[in-house]
């Protein structure tokens, strides 16, 4: 790729992630991404991505990776410990790198509001690979430890399936809605950002590992 391609792909990434996080992936048409980005060639996003999912797909790849890094990091340090993870642990592993993007200056924020909208595909994807036209790429690591730590609270990988849905919305919608809060009264720092976290991890655990119900129970039976 040539610097001024690369460049011009960079560019409509950035101002497509804006425009999906502010009016929604729905409302966004690639050639409003295109006018937007000041691209000359009306088919400017076609070329470089193919498609709508192809764009979506080259915001994750910009994003993900740096979000896996960091989890990896915190998966090696519990793998290291040996035994069981703790729900505990993988959660913040799970939230707290995504929570960090909104402090991002490069989309970061737009990334998060983003994922929001697709928090349903991805957890699609994670249940079953090839079933989403994109995916959340690196998330693999991500689902053993989370269903290896709820086997070993008794949840079993029908009920850990649903609980996951359960949890990706809490994640995503609360980074998402909060940030909006935040911002909107001009205290969308760090602080702010880690004490809602927390309070969100604490209760995508107890989601995760709420007793079973009577029906869950005779299906485990």
């Amino acid at each position: 790729m040539s610097p001024r391609s690369g460049a011009t792909r960079a560019k409509l990434i950035a101002v497509a992630e804006r425009l999906f996080a502010d009016q929604g992936v729905q409302a966004v048409s690639l050639n409003e991404v295109n006018k937007a980005a000041q691209q000359r060639h009306g088919s400017a996003c076609q070329y470089h991505f193919g498609n709508k999912d192809g764009l979506i797909q080259a915001i994750l790849d910009k994003h993900v990776p740096i979000i896996a890094r960091q989890r990896d990091h915190l998966f090696d340090e519990m793998e290291a410990g040996g035994g069981v993870p703790a729900i505990e642990h993988v959660v913040a592993a799970f939230a707290r790198p995504v929570a960090a993007k909104l402090l991002d200056p490069d989309g970061g924020k737009e990334f998060v509001r983003l994922n929001a909208q697709l928090v349903a595909v991805h957890t699609l994807a994670l249940r079953q690979a090839g079933s989403a036209s994109f995916s959340a790429p690196l998330t693999e690591r991500l689902k053993h430890m989370l269903y290896q730590a709820l086997k070993g609270r008794g949840i079993p990988a029908h009920v850990a399936d649903r609980r996951l849905i359960i949890a990706s919305v809490m994640l995503f919608h609360g980074l998402a809605d909060y940030s909006h809060v935040l911002e909107g009264s001009g205290a969308l720092d760090d602080a702010n950002i880690r004490m809602f976290t927390a309070d969100l991890e604490a209760m995508m655990v107890a989601a995760l590992v709420a007793p079973l119900d009577k029906r869950e129970n005779d299906d485990v039976q």
